[in-house]
């Protein structure tokens, strides 16, 4: 069995170290995405993997899918269209310079798709789960229809089903709209998963910088009162003007809470380290492992991804298994 990740794929297009965006000469470019990162995470863990999207039919378009390919991915439901490539524009900050990242997604194949292009009968086929994040609803209303078609489906079937909030402020008409449109999505929803920077943006809170870890726990508390999740997981990176972070994650589930230790680390690249957080939290449950194990392992999957540049992190279950073993801290279980 599977799991299928529905998406959209984008051309990240960053600039060289810490260059702005507005005096860079050059870019590397890169095939990324909520969506293809978890993808290329799991099947790094040894997962078997099936990514679902409309995607360009031109150049760009197939070297995304060769991305996918490359590290194990099936790209074998993925339909192709005339229409054009998502794009965005990465600059990382420094210091007190914060990172800032420009979309270039209007009118792209999945921005003109149809929720009747997506066949959820031949998608589902051999799927036990079906991950999403919160991007793929806000980018049109047939999308929005074709995530909620996709759960009910899975619902239909008895396949688990995954949603990385993923808030994008700019892509949302406004957050009531956000809210109204993920709380309805939620009702089919067996696990969701949240950073800090999607949780405060997605309410639209003033956090002092203490505070955030307490503030997120007790939102996940309030979603699984609100909502009938299986569980809520949460991961929070406070980044310091030195380029150094602390990650801590949490599980919440009806049955209790487990709070990962703090990993310190220093940062290459926090980008997409929430959605490899995501991607290790899937395995972990497909594993069968302890909540605790579980959210231990995704908050030092997090944290190896911020020492890469780049969006994925290569790491295997090994690798994170064996940081764990060598500097493990005391379990702390609310």
């Amino acid at each position: 069995m599977s799991i299928l990740c529905f998406g959209e794929p984008l051309m990240r297009l960053a600039t060289p170290t810490h260059e702005r965006l507005d005096s860079a000469l050059n870019f590397s470019i890169s095939y990324c995405g909520a969506e293809t990162v978890v993808a290329v995470t799991l099947a790094q863990q040894g997962e078997s993997v099936i990514f679902a999207t409309k995607l360009a039919s031109n150049r760009l378009g197939t070297n995304a899918l060769m991305t996918l390919t490359r590290y194990g991915v099936d790209t074998s439901r993925v339909i192709r269209s005339n229409d054009r490539m998502g794009i965005y524009f990465s600059e990382r900050g420094l210091s007190i310079r914060p990172s800032i990242v420009t979309y270039d997604r209007s009118g792209t194949a999945m921005a003109n798709a149809l929720h009747t292009d997506f066949d959820w009968d031949h998608l589902l086929n051999g799927i036990e789960v079906l991950f999403f994040s919160g991007v793929a609803p806000a980018i049109s209303e047939e999308l929005y229809t074709a995530c909620k078609e996709g759960l009910a489906a899975c619902k239909g079937r008895g396949i688990r089903t995954v949603m990385d909030l993923n808030y994008r402020e700019t892509m949302w008409k406004s957050r009531q709209v956000a809210q109204r449109k993920v709380g309805s999505l939620l009702s089919n929803v067996d696990l969701l998963v949240a950073s800090e920077d999607d949780i405060i943006g997605y309410e639209g809170a003033q956090v002092e910088t203490e505070d955030v870890f307490d503030y997120c726990l007790s939102w996940a508390k309030g979603m699984l009162a609100d909502y009938p999740l299986r569980g809520v997981c949460i991961v929070v990176r406070n980044v310091d003007r030195y380029d150094f972070a602390a990650i801590r994650g949490a599980i919440v589930t009806r049955e209790g809470s487990w709070l990962s230790d703090t990993q310190q680390v220093s940062v290459a690249d926090i980008s997409s380290c929430g959605s490899v957080f995501s991607a290790a939290i899937i395995h972990g449950d497909r594993c069968g492992w302890d909540p605790q194990f579980i959210v231990d392992y995704a908050t030092m999957s997090s944290a190896y991804k911020a020492t890469i540049y780049g969006d994925y992190s290569s790491a295997t279950e090994s690798d994170i298994a064996s940081l764990l073993a060598a500097g493990f801290k005391p379990r702390i279980r609310q």
